[in-house]
């Protein structure tokens, strides 16, 4: 949850401090804070989800993950694209933050409510896999 929570909170940053009189180092700071936040959640998605199903169903289960990963950017990266140009065009740097501002407002949100449903999620109970014993062999004469 901390890395979607930091995630969100770069966005917003640059949601809400973004404009033609931003400087660069105010930019970067607040993308470092969102790059620092997705690599922390990304990594575990795919650790909870096997954790989550019996092993026989490992493979299914990466699977269906994978393929949700790629359907959320590419709906996520739809409807910023949508929010964008319903505010902005590439035009005039006036136009590009008319439009990048709600767009990451947008991204702000989605990052919220992956946040808020990790919570959501519970650990999974599952028993860890019984270790087999060494069969014990005859000791020959």
């Amino acid at each position: 949850m901390a890395g979607l929570a930091l995630q969100a909170a770069g966005y917003v940053w640059i949601a809400a401090r973004g404009s033609l009189h931003t400087s660069w180092i105010e930019l970067d700071g607040a993308l470092l804070v969102a790059g620092m936040g997705i690599s922390m959640a990304l990594p575990t998605v795919p650790t909870t989800v096997l954790d989550a199903v019996a092993p026989e169903e490992m493979g299914k289960a990466s699977g269906i993950n994978y393929m949700a990963q790629r359907f959320g950017t590419v709906f996520a990266l739809a409807i910023a694209s949508a929010v964008f140009a319903a505010n902005g065009h590439l035009g005039s740097p006036t136009a590009v933050t008319a439009g990048f501002r709600p767009a990451l407002w947008i991204c702000a949100t989605f990052a919220i409510l992956a946040a808020l449903s990790g919570i959501a999620i519970t650990r999974s109970r599952r028993e860890p896999a019984a270790i087999p014993e060494a069969a014990e062999l005859p000791i020959g004469a």
